[in-house]
C-alpha cells in the first residue's frame, strides 16, 4: 500500500502540473479514496462520471450505488489517522507551488520515462533535447530534425509556433499568479472552494488519473 500511495502521488503531481488546486485535489483524493469502505465511502474529492478512474463515482452516475461494493480493503482507520500528517506535509501550498509548470526534469523524463529502461546514452539524448525545449522551445525540434535529414513541412512548423505561443502564455499567467494579488486571489477562491464544499459534496473533485486500485 506504502507503494501504490507514493505511485498516486507522482501521478497527482504529474498530471496536474499546471494547477497547484488541481494536484491538492487528487493528492486528497487518493487518501480518501484508500480509506473509504461501502460502511464508510469518502469519495466526494474523487472524479464524477462514468470515465471516473474511482469504480464509487463510476456507479454513482450509473444510479447503481445500492448494490456496489468495495472490492479492496481499506487503510485501517489508525494507519489511516498516522499517515495523514504526511499528507498534509506533502499537499502544503509552498511544496506544490514548486511542482506547478514544465521543469527541466521534468522534460527529460517525459521524453526518457523512469519506467522504460534506457542506457546512458538514451537519457544523455533525452537531456539535450529537453536543454532545447526548455531554453529554445519547441522549435528547437525543427533544428534536431532538419539536422538528421527530416524533411519538414508547414505544419511542423505551426505547431511548433502554437505550443511555443502556449508555452509563453502559461508562463505569462503564473508570473502574474505569483504577484501578491496573485497569491491572495488563489487563497480568497480556496476559501470560497471549501465554504462551498461545506454546503455542497462534490464541489472540489478533482480530475482523473489511473484507476488507483
Amino acid at each position: 500500500m506504502i507503494d501504490k500511495l507514493t505511485v498516486y502521488y507522482d501521478l497527482a503531481i504529474r498530471r496536474n502540473c499546471d494547477s497547484l488546486q488541481k494536484m491538492y485535489n487528487a493528492i486528497w483524493a487518493t487518501y480518501y479514496h484508500c480509506c473509504s469502505s461501502d460502511e464508510e465511502p469518502q469519495h466526494d474529492k474523487c472524479p464524477e462520471g462514468t470515465e471516473s478512474w474511482c469504480d464509487w463515482q463510476k456507479a454513482a452516475a450509473a444510479n447503481q450505488l445500492s448494490t456496489f461494493e468495495h472490492d479492496y480493503e481499506p487503510l485501517p482507520k489508525d494507519v489511516a489517522e498516522a499517515i495523514r500528517p504526511i499528507f498534509t506535509d506533502l499537499s502544503s501550498e509552498n511544496l506544490l507551488e514548486g511542482c506547478v509548470g514544465e521543469s527541466y526534469n521534468q522534460l527529460i523524463w517525459k521524453i526518457s520515462p523512469k519506467i522504460v529502461p534506457a542506457g546512458s546514452k538514451t537519457v544523455e539524448t533525452a537531456a539535450y533535447i529537453a536543454a532545447g525545449i526548455f531554453n529554445e522551445g519547441m522549435a528547437s525540434l525543427l533544428y534536431y530534425m532538419n539536422a538528421i535529414g527530416i524533411t519538414i513541412g508547414p505544419n511542423a512548423h505551426s505547431y511548433a509556433e502554437k505550443e511555443d505561443e502556449k508555452r509563453v502564455s502559461i508562463s505569462d499567467l503564473r508570473a502574474r499568479e505569483s504577484t501578491r494579488d496573485g497569491r491572495m486571489a488563489r487563497r480568497q477562491y480556496q476559501l470560497e472552494l471549501l465554504q462551498v464544499a461545506e454546503s455542497a459534496e462534490g464541489v472540489l473533485y478533482g480530475p482523473g488519473i489511473d484507476n488507483p486500485i
